[in-house]
């Protein structure tokens, strides 16, 4: 639904250059691969995981997703995929040290993204675990807005997302016309 608290269980995360090298970014877009994966801390990812449990069973989450191929991003733009877009803002890179690119498509562990009506409740419980609870916008409807709060760096109409994703296989296999 439109106005609820979209948050970041977990935290936004961490990444640097050698671990970005295998995201499906630097595949697509940048056209190479390198580097390690992400990180993986289990003792928090553990604590993450009990903690959306814990969310889940008392009522607090109306949607979650966890963040994994494509990063915050493409997360987001998938969780649009009803209609119900979001008004996101990523602290900057002088608060967050990553980088545009990276805060949006790095998928490091430990990161579930959920829409909630009870904010507080979710914070309370991700205390409880010792978890990161970040948040980071609000639902809306029709589109997906990301941005530090000085920049928009991606603003687009929820529909044109989902007519990227049901035409995404299709395009990959058309055949090339020379």
């Amino acid at each position: 639904q439109q106005g609820r608290t979209v948050m970041l269980l977990g935290g936004l995360g961490t990444t640097d250059a050698t671990r970005f090298g295998g995201t499906q970014y630097a595949k697509v877009i940048l056209k190479t691969l390198w580097g390690l994966p992400p990180a993986l801390d289990m003792d928090y990812e553990k604590r993450v995981q009990s903690a959306i449990r814990d969310i889940v069973n008392q009522g607090h989450a109306e949607s979650a997703h966890d963040i994994s191929d494509g990063g915050l991003a493409v997360a987001l733009a998938e969780c649009a995929y009803n209609g119900i877009g979001a008004s996101i803002e990523i602290a900057p890179e002088s608060a967050t040290g990553l980088r545009p690119a990276f805060a949006l498509f790095h998928e490091g562990p430990s990161r579930i993204l959920l829409s909630t009506a009870a904010p507080e409740q979710v914070e309370q419980i991700a205390r409880k675990y010792h978890v990161e609870a970040l948040r980071i916008g609000v639902t809306m409807n029709a589109r997906l807005r990301i941005g530090d709060g000085s920049a928009a760096w991606i603003d687009s109409p929820v529909d044109r997302l989902k007519q990227v994703w049901e035409n995404a296989l299709a395009e990959q296999l058309a055949p090339v016309h020379v």
